[in-house]
């Protein structure tokens, strides 16, 4: 153990780590018989133990104490003098002194100088705990704020304890209005109902929940958040606090809405082709055969049989068309080019416009993802101009290069107002935009339409090669 002495009396300093010594304390002191001395082996460092004389001429021990204090509020530091009136005694210990110990009754001092060390290592190690603690809750807020998502701690009665920023930006709140109070107080009464239920349920058997919201944001809007809580629990099983993490689905929950709508279209387009064309031909192919059984006549027999050949194959060709709608062949036998190429003749012919194609070569192997979703945008575009443009000429490209593929479906029909269309489309009245904006966005891409009345129509979209 390293000891700094302050003490101007030879015998004394001797004394004192004579009784060290006695005790057990194996010790490498320094003798410091003024200010000077004691200064310098102070700022030297590394002392365990620092035992100070209280009067010094020029000096005293309270000197001694603030400046080691002032670099060091733990290491330990006992007093030994010939005579401390309790007053001193008083003030020594108020200004940070471990102990005093009486040169008279050095017997004691072993006894404060352990006293001192234990209650030194127990405060660093206080001390040490609490840092990082502190370290650990900067760190977490640090993270907790730089997040988007809408992070809330509160106490079991909903006492907010901790909102991030981006919770204050999503409801146009400063934190000063937030914290402290009971949260359930915000909320409207089914809001606060189901987070009644969903506090009551946490235990650390089942300590989460997950429950969707519809809120009012810092504008007014109404708007969907999914929330995901974890309840935290104390040694005895009892909730302390809840954590709940937030994040808006309005949009998610629009584009889960589309997509049952345009599911649910393709169903009854379906339906309504199985019925009225495919299930007309099947009847009228039934009582032909019906017929055919009752003729007796050969000149009847023929025509029948003919009418049945006829029916046989229209429902055949309707069967080929629907499912070269779901999916064409060519896609996964001959690839995206090939695909394109058929489904725009068959379209033309179909609406009587001139096709003109620019495909280039694409790479040896495309990822499904991006020729699917590359064919059902020209899918798309193609049939819009076909069913609304009143075009006289379609012209569809294909081009690779620098990792990606473009894709552009032109015409020079009749056109349209681009953003009035869009609005439409953002009211649910017409899904066509939407749905390919949103399968290039699924497939990493990028969209654009730009039309003019009376100028046609070019819709582009560009795909990376690989699937994100």
């Amino acid at each position: 153990m390293r000891v700094l002495l302050l003490e101007d009396d030879p015998a004394d300093a001797e004394l004192a780590l004579a009784a060290l010594a006695a005790a057990g304390f194996a010790c490498e002191a320094e003798v410091a018989g003024g200010r000077a001395d004691f200064e310098r082996l102070h700022a030297a460092g590394g002392w365990d133990l620092v035992l100070a004389d209280y009067s010094l001429p020029g000096y005293t021990g309270l000197d001694a104490l603030a400046r080691v204090r002032a670099a060091d509020p733990l290491l330990p530091f006992i007093l030994v003098s010939g005579a401390l009136g309790e007053e001193r005694a008083v003030d020594a210990l108020r200004a940070g002194a471990n102990d005093f110990v009486l040169k008279g009754n050095l017997r004691r001092l072993a006894p404060a100088v352990l006293r001192a060390l234990d209650e030194a290592r127990e405060r660093r190690e206080h001390r040490a705990v609490q840092q990082a603690l502190e370290l650990s809750e900067r760190r977490y807020r640090a993270v907790v704020e730089d997040q988007s998502e809408l992070i809330i701690r509160m106490l079991p009665d909903s006492t907010v304890t901790f909102v991030n920023r981006a919770y204050c930006r999503y409801y146009g709140l400063q934190p000063d209005q937030l914290l402290g109070r009971a949260v359930l107080h915000s909320l409207s009464p089914e809001n606060r109902a189901a987070l009644q239920r969903s506090l009551a349920g946490l235990s650390a058997q089942s300590p989460t929940y997950e429950r969707d919201a519809l809120v009012r944001d810092a504008a007014g809007e109404e708007r969907w958040t999914h929330w995901v809580a974890r309840g935290i629990f104390d040694a005895r099983g009892t909730l302390a606090e809840v954590q709940s993490v937030g994040r808006d689905v309005t949009e998610l929950r629009r584009l889960s809405r589309r997509l049952l709508e345009v599911q649910e279209t393709e169903r009854r387009n379906l339906a309504r082709d199985l019925h009225d064309d495919i299930g007309q031909a099947l009847t009228a192919l039934k009582l032909n055969l019906e017929a055919v059984a009752r003729a007796r006549d050969g000149g009847a027999l023929q025509a029948r049989l003919d009418e049945a050949v006829d029916t046989t194959r229209h429902a055949l060709a309707r069967v080929r068309a629907l499912s070269l709608n779901l999916r064409p062949l060519q896609l996964d036998d001959l690839g995206l080019v090939a695909a394109l190429r058929s489904h725009l003749d068959r379209q033309a012919a179909l609406a009587r416009i001139a096709p003109h194609l620019e495909l280039g070569e694409p790479p040896a192997a495309l990822g499904l993802e991006i020729e699917s979703a590359c064919f059902r945008v020209a899918q798309e575009a193609i049939n819009n101009v076909v069913r609304h443009a009143a075009a006289g000429n379609l012209w569809l490209g294909l081009s690779f290069g620098d990792g990606r593929m473009a894709l552009t479906v032109r015409d020079d029909g009749r056109g349209f107002d681009v953003r009035a269309a869009q609005r439409r489309a953002a009211a649910g009245e017409s899904l066509g935009v939407v749905s390919m904006q949103e399968r290039v966005a699924l497939a990493g891409g990028s969209f654009d339409i730009r039309s003019t009345p009376g100028e046609g129509t070019v819709v582009s979209a560009s795909f990376p090669l690989e699937a994100p």
